[in-house]
Protein backbone atom coordinates (compact mmCIF):
# COMPACT_ATOMS: atom_id res chain seq x y z
CA UNK A 1 0.00 0.00 0.00
CA UNK A 2 1.34 3.42 -1.01
CA UNK A 3 2.19 5.63 1.94
CA UNK A 4 0.14 8.80 2.10
CA UNK A 5 2.19 11.96 1.63
CA UNK A 6 1.37 15.46 2.93
CA UNK A 7 0.31 16.30 -0.62
CA UNK A 8 -2.40 13.63 -0.44
CA UNK A 9 -4.17 15.29 2.51
CA UNK A 10 -7.55 16.85 1.91
CA UNK A 11 -7.82 20.59 2.48
CA UNK A 12 -9.68 19.86 5.71
CA UNK A 13 -7.02 17.40 6.92
CA UNK A 14 -4.19 19.81 6.19
CA UNK A 15 -5.92 22.77 7.86
CA UNK A 16 -6.91 20.77 10.94
CA UNK A 17 -3.46 19.25 11.37
CA UNK A 18 -1.74 22.60 10.78
CA UNK A 19 -3.96 24.14 13.43
CA UNK A 20 -3.26 21.42 15.98
CA UNK A 21 -0.41 20.98 18.45
CA UNK A 22 1.46 18.72 16.03
CA UNK A 23 4.83 20.01 14.86
CA UNK A 24 3.99 19.58 11.18
CA UNK A 25 2.65 20.78 8.87
CA UNK A 26 3.83 24.21 9.98
CA UNK A 27 4.90 27.45 8.39
CA UNK A 28 7.23 25.88 5.82
CA UNK A 29 4.65 23.42 4.57
CA UNK A 30 1.99 26.13 4.46
CA UNK A 31 4.35 28.28 2.40
CA UNK A 32 4.77 25.41 -0.08
CA UNK A 33 1.00 25.06 -0.30
CA UNK A 34 0.61 28.80 -0.95
CA UNK A 35 3.17 28.59 -3.76
CA UNK A 36 1.35 25.58 -5.21
CA UNK A 37 -1.89 27.57 -5.25
CA UNK A 38 0.01 30.36 -7.00
CA UNK A 39 1.10 27.91 -9.68
CA UNK A 40 -2.44 26.58 -10.02
CA UNK A 41 -3.91 30.04 -10.60
CA UNK A 42 -1.17 30.95 -13.06
CA UNK A 43 -1.65 27.67 -14.90
CA UNK A 44 -5.40 28.22 -15.11
CA UNK A 45 -4.94 31.74 -16.47
CA UNK A 46 -2.55 30.40 -19.09
CA UNK A 47 -4.68 27.43 -20.13
CA UNK A 48 -7.74 29.65 -20.66
CA UNK A 49 -5.85 32.23 -22.74
CA UNK A 50 -5.00 30.34 -25.94
CA UNK A 51 -7.79 31.70 -28.13
CA UNK A 52 -7.20 34.71 -30.39
CA UNK A 53 -3.60 35.19 -29.34
CA UNK A 54 -0.53 35.97 -31.43
CA UNK A 55 2.13 33.28 -32.03
CA UNK A 56 4.45 35.15 -29.65
CA UNK A 57 1.78 35.25 -26.94
CA UNK A 58 1.02 31.56 -27.44
CA UNK A 59 4.70 30.78 -27.02
CA UNK A 60 4.76 32.59 -23.66
CA UNK A 61 1.52 30.94 -22.57
CA UNK A 62 2.73 27.43 -23.39
CA UNK A 63 6.05 28.11 -21.67
CA UNK A 64 4.16 29.23 -18.56
CA UNK A 65 2.04 26.08 -18.56
CA UNK A 66 5.14 23.89 -18.65
CA UNK A 67 6.85 25.97 -15.99
CA UNK A 68 3.85 25.75 -13.66
CA UNK A 69 3.86 21.96 -13.89
CA UNK A 70 7.48 21.95 -12.77
CA UNK A 71 6.82 24.55 -10.06
CA UNK A 72 3.89 22.53 -8.71
CA UNK A 73 6.04 19.38 -8.59
CA UNK A 74 8.74 21.30 -6.73
CA UNK A 75 6.18 22.58 -4.22
CA UNK A 76 5.04 19.02 -3.59
CA UNK A 77 8.62 17.86 -3.09
CA UNK A 78 9.54 20.76 -0.83
CA UNK A 79 6.44 20.34 1.33
CA UNK A 80 7.49 16.76 2.12
CA UNK A 81 11.11 17.84 2.49
CA UNK A 82 10.15 20.58 4.92
CA UNK A 83 8.21 18.22 7.16
CA UNK A 84 10.95 15.61 7.00
CA UNK A 85 13.78 18.08 7.70
CA UNK A 86 12.00 19.52 10.73
CA UNK A 87 11.31 16.04 12.11
CA UNK A 88 14.99 15.17 11.63
CA UNK A 89 16.04 18.37 13.38
CA UNK A 90 13.86 17.60 16.39
CA UNK A 91 15.27 14.07 16.54
CA UNK A 92 18.87 15.28 16.21
CA UNK A 93 18.32 18.00 18.80
CA UNK A 94 17.01 15.47 21.29
CA UNK A 95 19.96 13.11 20.70
CA UNK A 96 22.72 15.73 20.59
CA UNK A 97 24.94 16.20 23.63
CA UNK A 98 26.33 19.54 22.41
CA UNK A 99 25.43 22.22 19.87
CA UNK A 100 28.48 21.14 17.84
CA UNK A 101 26.97 17.72 17.16
CA UNK A 102 27.43 17.05 13.41
CA UNK A 103 24.02 15.47 12.91
CA UNK A 104 22.37 18.44 14.60
CA UNK A 105 24.30 20.92 12.46
CA UNK A 106 23.35 19.09 9.25
CA UNK A 107 19.72 18.99 10.30
CA UNK A 108 19.75 22.70 11.17
CA UNK A 109 21.18 23.57 7.75
CA UNK A 110 18.45 21.55 6.07
CA UNK A 111 15.69 23.50 7.86
CA UNK A 112 17.16 26.64 6.28
CA UNK A 113 17.99 25.29 2.83
CA UNK A 114 14.49 23.94 2.16
CA UNK A 115 12.66 27.27 2.57
CA UNK A 116 15.44 28.99 0.60
CA UNK A 117 14.76 26.56 -2.24
CA UNK A 118 11.07 27.37 -1.99
CA UNK A 119 11.85 31.07 -2.29
CA UNK A 120 13.72 30.33 -5.51
CA UNK A 121 10.72 28.38 -6.80
CA UNK A 122 8.49 31.36 -6.03
CA UNK A 123 10.80 33.62 -8.05
CA UNK A 124 10.41 31.25 -10.98
CA UNK A 125 6.66 31.39 -10.59
CA UNK A 126 6.56 35.17 -10.40
CA UNK A 127 8.71 35.58 -13.51
CA UNK A 128 6.51 33.19 -15.43
CA UNK A 129 3.29 34.83 -14.26
CA UNK A 130 4.58 38.24 -15.21
CA UNK A 131 5.55 36.87 -18.61
CA UNK A 132 1.92 36.18 -19.53
CA UNK A 133 0.29 39.28 -18.01
CA UNK A 134 -0.11 40.89 -21.44
CA UNK A 135 -1.30 37.67 -23.06
CA UNK A 136 -3.89 36.61 -20.46
CA UNK A 137 -7.53 36.86 -21.47
CA UNK A 138 -9.58 39.50 -19.69
CA UNK A 139 -11.85 37.17 -17.74
CA UNK A 140 -8.96 35.43 -15.95
CA UNK A 141 -6.69 38.41 -15.28
CA UNK A 142 -7.83 38.52 -11.66
CA UNK A 143 -6.93 34.83 -11.28
CA UNK A 144 -3.45 35.54 -12.59
CA UNK A 145 -3.25 38.37 -10.06
CA UNK A 146 -4.18 35.96 -7.29
CA UNK A 147 -1.40 33.63 -8.45
CA UNK A 148 1.10 36.49 -8.29
CA UNK A 149 -0.01 37.46 -4.78
CA UNK A 150 0.22 33.84 -3.60
CA UNK A 151 3.75 33.42 -4.96
CA UNK A 152 4.96 36.55 -3.21
CA UNK A 153 3.19 35.58 0.02
CA UNK A 154 4.79 32.13 -0.14
CA UNK A 155 8.23 33.67 -0.67
CA UNK A 156 7.74 36.04 2.26
CA UNK A 157 6.49 33.19 4.45
CA UNK A 158 9.47 31.01 3.53
CA UNK A 159 11.72 33.96 4.34
CA UNK A 160 10.35 34.05 7.88
CA UNK A 161 11.05 30.32 8.22
CA UNK A 162 14.65 30.91 7.16
CA UNK A 163 15.04 33.74 9.66
CA UNK A 164 13.59 31.81 12.60
CA UNK A 165 15.92 28.87 11.89
CA UNK A 166 19.12 30.87 11.32
CA UNK A 167 20.21 30.95 15.01
CA UNK A 168 20.45 27.15 14.95
CA UNK A 169 23.18 27.40 12.29
CA UNK A 170 26.38 27.33 14.32
CA UNK A 171 28.70 28.47 11.55
CA UNK A 172 28.66 32.30 11.61
CA UNK A 173 29.87 32.58 8.01
CA UNK A 174 27.28 30.15 6.70
CA UNK A 175 24.58 31.82 8.79
CA UNK A 176 25.41 35.18 7.23
CA UNK A 177 25.46 33.69 3.73
CA UNK A 178 22.06 32.07 4.28
CA UNK A 179 20.64 35.35 5.60
CA UNK A 180 22.04 37.40 2.72
CA UNK A 181 20.66 34.94 0.18
CA UNK A 182 17.23 35.10 1.79
CA UNK A 183 17.29 38.91 1.78
CA UNK A 184 18.14 39.03 -1.93
CA UNK A 185 15.43 36.52 -2.83
CA UNK A 186 12.81 38.42 -0.84
CA UNK A 187 13.70 41.69 -2.57
CA UNK A 188 13.40 39.92 -5.92
CA UNK A 189 10.00 38.52 -5.00
CA UNK A 190 8.73 41.91 -3.85
CA UNK A 191 9.92 43.63 -6.99
CA UNK A 192 8.52 40.98 -9.31
CA UNK A 193 5.18 41.04 -7.53
CA UNK A 194 4.99 44.82 -7.89
CA UNK A 195 5.87 44.74 -11.60
CA UNK A 196 3.57 41.82 -12.38
CA UNK A 197 0.59 43.22 -10.48
CA UNK A 198 1.04 46.59 -12.15
CA UNK A 199 0.89 44.89 -15.55
CA UNK A 200 -2.18 42.89 -14.56
CA UNK A 201 -3.90 46.00 -13.21
CA UNK A 202 -3.20 47.90 -16.41
CA UNK A 203 -4.56 45.03 -18.48
CA UNK A 204 -7.74 44.96 -16.35
CA UNK A 205 -8.16 48.71 -16.82
CA UNK A 206 -7.70 48.42 -20.59
CA UNK A 207 -10.29 45.66 -20.71
CA UNK A 208 -12.74 47.81 -18.72
CA UNK A 209 -12.19 50.78 -21.02
CA UNK A 210 -12.70 48.60 -24.07
CA UNK A 211 -15.95 47.23 -22.70
CA UNK A 212 -17.18 50.70 -21.74
CA UNK A 213 -16.33 52.02 -25.21
CA UNK A 214 -18.24 49.24 -26.85
CA UNK A 215 -21.38 49.65 -24.77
Amino acid sequence: MTRKTPWDMTIREFAERAGSSKATPGGGSTSALAAALGSAMTSMAASLSHRERTPDQIEHIEAAELEMKEVSAECERLMSEDMRSFAEYLKANEAAETEEDEALIRAAHKTIEVPLSLMEVCIRGLKSARGIAEATREHVLSDLGVGIVMFEAAARSAYLTVRINLPACGDAGKREAYGDRADVLLLQAERLRELALNEVTRAIERAAEKEAGGS
